[in-house]
């Protein structure tokens, strides 16, 4: 009758509002300077890299992560950015993408009407 769900790992959905730091959501440097700076935080191994440099801004990144992956699209006429990470690390709860969403919060100085979305991914 019950079935047993197995974990494979997390995926957090952030939409950060209202951010003042426009200049970091136009520079593409910068801005994977501060994800590599999550990963580093985290023990995340960076597989690989793609990236585009939208004209006349914005920006979409993603890090393929050997736990899995890294995403971020910027919408700096919006004042908005779109952050998505998935790993197969299994946290007891979720205290490390708290971490993540309140670290990008401070580097974006963004709104407090920002929001997350936790959901745990089974197989």
């Amino acid at each position: 009758m019950f079935q047993e769900y197995n974990s494979s790992g997390k995926h957090m959905i952030c939409d950060f509002k209202g951010i003042q730091n426009l200049d970091l959501l136009n520079n593409l440097d910068e801005l994977k300077n501060v994800l590599k700076e999550v990963c580093k935080n985290n023990d995340f191994n960076i597989l690989n890299e793609v990236e585009y440099k939208f004209h006349p801004i914005g920006l979409s990144i993603l890090f393929l992560l050997s736990e899995s992956h890294l995403s971020v699209h910027t919408f700096p006429e919006k004042n908005h950015m779109s952050f998505d990470i998935y790993t197969c690390r299994q946290y007891s709860d979720n205290a490390a993408y708290m971490e993540m969403f309140k670290f990008l919060s401070n580097k974006l100085q963004a709104s407090l009407d920002s929001n997350y979305k936790i959901i745990d991914r089974y197989f």
